[in-house]
């Protein structure tokens, strides 16, 4: 179990909004365990998120689960969090052979007390989001085929969101997303092209970002990122963004994907 500086309630509260903020989340609900089947990129949203009181045998459960994922072509993966259930899932999950991998921290901050500036910065576009798809899909490597659909997803998203982006010479070089849900502001989908790093273009969009979450009515943003990435973690500490959880997956050999 991870280190925890916020109770079990404010954690499950806090993974519920990041699901609210995917969207429309594909999933079937089994004995208080979510299954994510959306095909892409994010694991969370194509993983076993076991949330809420379990019954059944956990031999059982797993097994259906690896049944499931087969039946929709995904790689059967877990997503341990500090509330999973049963408590002794994650446990039962190594003695099985199900190997640990990304590791990820979940970070916080009072907008409030914020230590960078929570103010627009210059250079930065802040739009909707469904324009925001198309000029950012080559950025975040998004198949062009998938870009209307992202967008068509973006208009009926029924809560307040933005977009974010840096040009450079007409290019995109830097965007992030920012989805506000019972006044805690999501920030996703943060990233810098590799040849602009270190130019401060990631400390603009994640300022933009906290700015327009405000402005908003946001009294409090979240992010997840990996533990291993020493960049970003270094940046959004200079936020006074802090851990309030971890939470890592748990896959079989050849699933870890």
């Amino acid at each position: 179990m991870s280190d925890l500086t916020v109770d079990l309630t404010t954690a499950r509260a806090l993974e519920e909004r990041a699901l609210n903020a995917s969207g429309a989340f594909q999933s079937l609900l089994y004995d208080g365990w979510l299954l994510g089947f959306r095909p892409g990129p994010t694991k969370r949203l194509r993983c076993v998120n076991p949330f809420y009181a379990s019954t059944l045998p956990i031999a059982q459960k797993v097994e259906h689960c690896a049944n499931f994922y087969r039946s929709v072509s995904l790689p059967a993966i877990f997503r341990m969090l500090p509330f999973s259930e049963p408590h002794d899932l994650d446990t039962w999950l190594e003695r099985a052979g199900w190997a640990r991998f990304e590791r990820t921290k979940v970070l916080h901050v009072d907008l409030a007390s914020a230590r960078a500036p929570v103010m627009p910065a210059d250079g930065v576009e802040v739009m909707d989001v469904a324009a925001w798809q198309e000029p950012v899909a080559e950025l975040l490597e998004v198949a062009p085929e998938m870009v209307a659909k992202l967008a068509e997803r973006a208009r009926s998203y029924p809560l307040p969101h933005s977009g974010a982006l840096v040009r450079r010479n007409g290019r995109v070089v830097a965007c992030g997303l920012v989805k506000i849900d019972s006044g805690h502001a999501g920030l996703f989908a943060v990233h810098t092209a590799e040849a602009v790093r270190g130019q401060g273009l990631g400390k603009a969009i994640v300022s933009a970002l906290l700015a327009e979450a405000a402005d908003k009515g946001a009294h409090r943003a979240y992010l997840q990122v990996t533990a291993d990435n020493a960049p970003a973690l270094a940046l959004y500490e200079r936020y006074g963004f802090t851990p309030a959880y971890e939470y890592w997956y748990r896959a079989r050999e050849g699933e870890q994907h």
